[in-house]
């Protein structure tokens, strides 16, 4: 019904730089797997430990989620820009499909309010590979910028909120769909 990833392969295999996103991702998947266990929902979960690069990491993600069966895709990422910040800069779900463009909106606003983020809201983009090779619906999570000191100390601080929003948010989405 639902198939959560981590969006990269392992430690310094996404952006880096205050915290890493190949680390964090997993800890994050991890974590909300934990909490489906408790639930009615049964999701799939994709760890990848084969990848050696971005683009095998790619292929197999896309290949992973497209042999689940599932009304939504999910992939768990943290974002990042070209220097360092003492601002924050926030948390944003990004879609490619236009029917998510409520649900993206919501989720980016639970974790904002989880995460004590600025909320970017959903992004419409049509120009990743993942959001366009799943099957299903689709939306990344990116949770926060790894290079922004204000994001990561409210990441840190509030890492169980944030994880509980995406949790009740999806489990909510998939007990109407």
């Amino acid at each position: 019904m639902l198939t959560i990833s981590a969006g990269h392969f392992g430690r310094a295999t996404g952006a880096s730089d205050l915290i890493d996103e190949g680390s964090e991702v997993v800890e994050v998947v991890t974590a909300l797997q934990m909490h489906f266990q408790a639930s009615t929902i049964t999701p799939q979960f994709i760890i990848d430990r084969y990848s050696k690069n971005q683009a095998q990491n790619l292929r197999y993600l896309i290949a992973a989620h497209n042999k689940t069966k599932r009304v939504l895709d999910v992939s768990i990422h943290f974002n990042a820009i070209s220097d360092i910040r003492e601002a924050g800069i926030g948390t944003e779900v990004l879609y490619v499909n236009p029917k998510l463009k409520e649900f993206a909106a919501n989720m980016s606003a639970v974790i904002a309010k989880a995460g004590e983020f600025k909320d970017r809201g959903a992004k419409y983009r049509t120009n990743l590979a993942w959001l366009n090779k799943t099957m299903k619906p689709a939306i990344i999570i990116e949770i926060c910028f790894v290079n922004s000191k204000t994001d990561v100390h409210c990441y840190q601080k509030n890492k169980p909120q944030i994880i509980e929003a995406i949790f009740k948010l999806l489990e909510s989405y998939c007990s109407i769909n």
